[in-house]
């Protein structure tokens, strides 16, 4: 069965496979433009790696992990605006971060107004708590170093080398990168600083908190993933003309004549225009085989990159135990803590946290009773009131396939938009977007796909 061709009138028609943030970006700016948008998502619900759920156990609407984004992830942001999310997302007017250790010792990492960006972060660079005054000006020697680097025409270089390298070249020693480097470049990457790239991790500093006044403040959803974003989006959509299909998988890409006329959906051949691709590279790649060799889409190569795992550990107290909205703990597995309580303003009086542990290979073999025990060790010396509370739930969400890692070399693997192919154009925060794995590369993939099909067809 064939559905027809322009959904809307006479209008160009585009399929974009996948509901995640970079399909949804890219449907919303396609719609924006005036395209028939047909969104397939194969599950029955959006957000793809950012999603919530409802718990069976609690009935509490749980992330499937904490997102957090910055003032610089400017396009997320102006994705939210669009769909009219953005109000129900909290946003720091300054940086300010407690930074504890397995003793107890907490210190702050925050900016100040009155002084300019990238100065507004000395002093609490010189008064970080963590460290001794020399590595203090260690920290700040990096930075400056960091600050003057021109990425972009030095990276051949520094994607020959891991960030852990390009820091010891720059006077830094393993106590700076463990209490300092790494607490940023670990939840931003999700990958450890001896793997991740100088390129990438110098890219992590060079944006937020060098970038501008306020450009590292951090903000977070009020509300569930799946309700920030599904609502708004499906009118957004809705409201121009587009339409999305939930709970069926495309199987298949139709070509015609050397060029992408459509998808596959069961036994329903739903034709277009053009197709854009908003699924992962690995199920991209699921979408090419079995492809003959003599077609177009044979030319078209998926990069071999690698999945990092996020372990996120959901407790509830049954009593208030944390008085920050998060914190962040040095030499410790449990990384970020997060006040869901404080953070979702819940009139509950009791304590909802989340532990999220990035680059979790270790924590993803662990079984939830380990986690359990690990969590409460970890946490007890810096919330002394768990030691009080008991736990009324625990709950472990494990993410395999969390996001891909920007090891050395990786950035020149990742494919344009725009493919070879006619009507084919890719998205994902996979893409090359000049971002890592964030929500902030997912949306500015999205609109660079339409952009970059607004170019194929001369339009």
């Amino acid at each position: 069965m064939d559905s027809e061709l322009h959904p809307d009138g006479a209008r160009s028609h585009c399929v974009v496979i996948g509901g995640g943030l970079a399909g949804l970006s890219a449907a919303c700016a396609l719609a924006e433009r005036g395209v028939a948008v047909t969104l397939i998502e194969r599950r029955n619900y959006l957000g793809g790696r950012a999603f919530s759920f409802v718990d069976p156990h609690t009935g509490m609407e749980l992330d499937n992990g904490q997102h957090v984004f910055l003032r610089c992830c400017t396009e997320y942001i102006d994705f939210l605006k669009k769909i009219g999310a953005f109000e129900q997302t909290t946003l720091q007017q300054r940086l300010r971060v407690t930074v504890a250790d397995r003793s107890g010792k907490r210190g702050v990492l925050s900016s100040t107004q009155f002084l300019p960006a990238p100065l507004d972060v000395l002093p609490s660079l010189l008064l970080y708590r963590h460290l001794g005054f020399m590595d203090r000006l260690r920290v700040v020697r990096g930075m400056l170093s960091i600050r003057r680097t021109n990425r972009e025409r030095d990276r051949e270089r520094l994607e020959s080398m891991s960030f852990r390298e390009w820091l010891l070249q720059h006077g830094q020693n393993d106590r700076t990168i463990a209490a300092l480097w790494e607490l940023i470049t670990l939840p931003i990457l999700n990958d450890t600083i001896d793997a991740a790239s100088a390129y990438m991790g110098i890219m992590a500093f060079q944006d937020s908190l060098l970038a501008g006044k306020g450009m590292a403040d951090l903000g977070y959803s009020r509300v569930g993933l799946s309700t920030l974003v599904t609502e708004g989006a499906r009118q957004y959509i809705e409201s121009r003309g587009g339409r999305l299909i939930m709970g069926r998988r495309v199987s298949d890409l139709r070509v015609t004549e050397g060029r992408v006329t459509g998808v596959i959906v069961g036994e329903e051949t739903i034709e277009a225009d053009s197709v854009i691709s908003a699924v992962p590279w690995d199920g991209f790649e699921r979408l090419l085989d079995g492809e003959d060799s003599d077609t177009p889409l044979s030319a078209v190569s998926p990069p071999q990159l690698e999945w990092a795992p996020i372990v996120g550990l959901h407790i509830g107290y049954d009593r208030p135990v944390m008085d920050e909205p998060f914190l962040t703990v040095v030499d410790s597995p449990i990384q970020w803590v997060f006040n869901r309580s404080l953070m979702q303003e819940s009139a509950d009086a009791n304590s909802r946290l989340l532990v999220s542990i990035s680059a979790a290979w270790h924590e993803a073999k662990m079984a939830e009773d380990e986690l359990r025990k690990m969590a409460e060790t970890e946490l007890r010396p810096v919330l002394p009131e768990t030691s009080n509370a008991s736990t009324t739930y625990f709950r472990v969400v494990k993410q395999p396939q969390a996001t891909f890692r920007c090891l050395p070399g990786v950035q020149d693997q990742r494919p344009a938009q725009s493919t070879n192919v006619p009507g084919l154009i890719l998205a994902g925060d996979w893409t090359q977007t000049g971002w890592p794995a964030t929500m902030e590369s997912a949306v500015r993939s999205g609109k660079l796909a339409a952009e970059a099909l607004a170019a194929q067809s001369g339009s």
